[in-house]
């Protein structure tokens, strides 16, 4: 009778242990036993993630159930990898020390690469996972080739008969068209999401060019992601747009050439049977597709799920230090993961999904470098990287990573229960810190030479967030000051959204009319325009409770140019298009000319304008005041508007979280036909 073990391994090969390394295993898992029992005990609730990768904050690592998992026989020595599990901080910023016991912290695991670039990770935290682990690279290869003799299941990518790689090849736009999207993207895009290596991208699409077979199907569904994603960055009288599709306006063309090639990139990872095997083209496809979908406002929270298991399977839950990898090897995966964790919070904002599930932080952020700069002929040493003088490739992804965790916070505050004020100031004040920061380090740069326009773009999506982000921290406050709930604290409140609100129509403004931004329009007239939206809404019930004549006279001026800028936007814009007669209408009805008020007030600075060819200062940023001097008296109005309640109804913060929250039939009250 054929003997049978656990992971395919022969009885013989156990045999061969000694009686001592087996007396050492059984005393090693009774500590182990132990250290658990005294975990459940210490950690009951906390978040602990080794070896099994189970944790209350993290969803629990699936196990191993391959019947030959396998490492390389070269990655088996104990001592071949470092501790890996410090737990961060909230900004994660800092690496901590682990409280869990040293004997759970040693060996994690290890990577097992197939000649193709398939990676799986290998959990080891033990003697006894040593000798269950021990099959030679020669049987994981073998493993990987009998994979592709099985007909894979292509969900949830594709269809039964996967497409063959000329078929996907066909998809692909004539040579010249696909090097100017792909140009596009990295012109454009890269900066934003910085998840690839660029000189690495660069060199593999140059054997793509002199031999398209040569190349993997994953990486060719990257290829893919990466047209899709530049498509959407093209303008309007784009000479590709005609010649890669066929519909009537550009807008039209660029949504279906964009989901065009996201299909093809589906296929591509079908093919490549996505589901059992993958490598880091894998990992990077997936996490951009997502990103594309985000931006596309197409569903991605299941496909988010997965491509946080498939990172899980390929190890990258663990700091690259573990493993023995390359710098750039190393930062690939961080940037994978941080890219990651970003598209999770997005989703979850998106859902109002509060609670404290979220993906682990035990990776640390990606170093805030250039690509060249990782490159090993580059001359610079890790403390040198570790601290760059001006912005790099890599710096509006970190500093978004930290504004998106405020934006968590923020979201758990105004969507539980009522926060308080010293909660509101704090997460204030985190704003305020972040927008100094943003300024000061693209400040530091305009001494040596002129800030490229991308970092102008940059800086001003960055404060355009920021600004929506106090709109709804004060949106509680504010709603109890239109409703009469006057004082020193809903004052301050009604203040920082007015000069958040003007912010963020100037930036929708010079996004919108400036020539350098034209790469940006996909962003002015997508989400930078949500934004103006919300801003205008809030402005026209602020119009509509002056504390001035002065007040009101300049609130409508900026109304009247946002507007006009909507016009500007609408053929790019459905957004702006359904905007248009709502603002129309708010206009007029705000029209009536309030009585003269005088009303007691500490006089706070506004938001600068965030010129095309300026940076704000950090003392440019308006520093948090949620107190004030004396009282504040309760105005009285004239505006004998029966609607004025029910337009301030449309100022729950819940409406205005993402675009797609809008709840356009509640404007029914003004226009019939939104």
């Amino acid at each position: 009778m054929a003997d049978c073990f656990f992971l395919g391994q022969s009885r013989n090969q156990l045999n061969a242990s000694s009686a001592e390394s087996s007396k050492i295993v059984q005393q090693e898992l009774l500590q182990r036993i132990r250290n658990l029992e005294d975990l459940l005990k210490k950690h009951v609730g906390a978040h602990a993630i080794v070896g099994g990768q189970a944790g209350q904050d993290e969803p629990v690592s699936p196990p191993t159930t391959n019947a030959s998992a396998s490492t390389e026989a070269d990655c088996g020595s104990n001592k071949s990898f470092s501790n890996s599990n410090n737990h961060n901080s909230n900004s994660n910023s800092n690496n901590n020390s682990s409280e869990l016991p040293q004997s759970l912290l040693q060996n994690v695991g290890s990577l097992s690469i197939s000649p193709q670039g398939h990676v799986r990770f290998e959990p080891q935290s033990s003697k006894l996972d040593f000798h269950l682990a021990q099959i030679s690279a020669s049987e994981y290869r073998n493993q990987v080739n009998s994979v592709n003799e099985e007909k894979p299941s292509g969900f949830p990518f594709g269809c039964d008969d996967p497409a063959s790689r000329d078929r996907l090849l066909a998809r692909l736009p004539p040579s010249r068209y696909c090097d100017a999207l792909k140009d596009t993207y990295f012109r454009v895009f890269s900066p934003l999401f910085h998840i690839l290596h660029d000189p690495t991208f660069a060199e593999e699409y140059e054997r793509f060019r002199q031999d398209p077979g040569s190349v993997s199907l994953s990486w060719l569904a990257l290829l893919f992601v990466v047209l899709a994603i530049g498509v959407t960055s093209l303008s309007d009288d784009d000479p590709l747009l005609p010649d890669l599709g066929r519909e009537a306006t550009p807008s039209a063309n660029i949504r279906v050439i964009s989901e065009q090639y996201r299909s093809a990139a589906m296929q591509c990872l079908a093919a490549d049977q996505v589901l059992s095997r993958h490598s880091m083209k894998t990992l990077q496809a997936l996490v951009l597709l997502i990103y594309a979908l985000t931006h596309s406002s197409q569903p991605s929270w299941v496909l988010i799920g997965m491509t946080h298991h498939v990172a899980i399977a390929m190890g990258c839950h663990l700091d690259p230090d573990n493993f023995n990898l390359s710098l750039v090897e190393a930062e690939e995966r961080r940037r994978c993961w941080a890219g990651l964790i970003m598209l999770h919070m997005i989703q979850k904002i998106s859902f109002r999904n509060l609670d404290r599930q979220r993906l682990s932080r035990d990776v640390r952020l990606p170093l805030d470098a250039n690509d060249l700069d990782l490159m090993k002929n580059s001359g610079l040493t890790m403390d040198q990287l570790r601290h760059p003088t001006g912005p790099t490739q890599m710096t509006y992804l970190l500093f978004k990573f930290r504004l998106y965790d405020i934006a968590l916070a923020i979201c758990n505050e105004i969507f539980s229960s009522e926060a308080s004020p010293a909660v509101i100031a704090k997460l204030d004040n985190d704003i305020t810190s972040q927008q100094e920061l943003w300024t000061a380090r693209y400040h530091s740069d305009t001494s040596v030479e002129p800030l490229p326009s991308q970092h102008f773009a940059h800086i001003n999506i960055l404060f355009g967030y920021s600004h929506q982000l106090r709109l709804l921290l004060h949106r509680p406050a504010l709603n109890r000051y239109l409703t009469g709930d006057i004082n020193d604290r809903t004052h301050s409140s009604r203040n920082r959204c007015l000069d958040a609100a003007k912010g963020l129509l100037s930036i929708q403004k010079t996004l919108a009319e400036s020539p350098q931004y034209a790469p940006y329009k996909w962003y002015t007239a997508g989400l930078a325009s949500f934004h103006a939206f919300h801003a205008a809404v809030v402005l026209t019930v602020i119009m509509m409770n002056p504390e001035s004549q002065a007040e009101y006279d300049e609130i409508h001026a900026l109304l009247v140019d946002a507007l006009q800028v909507f016009h500007l936007l609408s053929s790019r814009s459905s957004l702006c298009e359904k905007g248009i007669p709502i603002l129309s209408q708010l206009l007029e009805m705000a029209s009536p000319q309030p009585q003269h008020l005088s009303i007691p007030q500490q006089q706070q600075p506004s938001q600068p304008e965030l010129m095309s060819n300026t940076v704000p200062s950090p003392q440019d940023t308006p520093i948090s005041l949620l107190t004030h001097g004396g009282s504040v008296s309760e105005p009285t109005f004239d505006f004998a508007n029966t609607h004025t309640e029910t337009i301030q109804s449309q100022l729950q913060a819940q409406y205005w979280v993402t675009a797609s929250s809008i709840p356009w039939n509640n404007w029914g009250f003004l226009i019939h036909q939104v």
